[in-house]
């Protein structure tokens, strides 16, 4: 099993409460066709 890990650290990098949050995705041999792009793009839908 691979992972993203996302932080959001600062309102420069979108975060706004200010505490430690993390993302932690499970990913998966042909979880997506097409898998770069980082944590915005695991969910094509939601990217934009």
């Amino acid at each position: 099993m691979a992972s993203n890990i996302g932080i959001n650290d600062s309102t420069a990098a979108g975060q706004t409460v200010m505490h430690l949050h993390i993302h932690l995705i499970p990913r998966y041999d042909g979880d997506q066709p097409e898998p770069r792009g980082g944590v915005r793009w695991i969910f094509h839908d939601k990217a934009a």
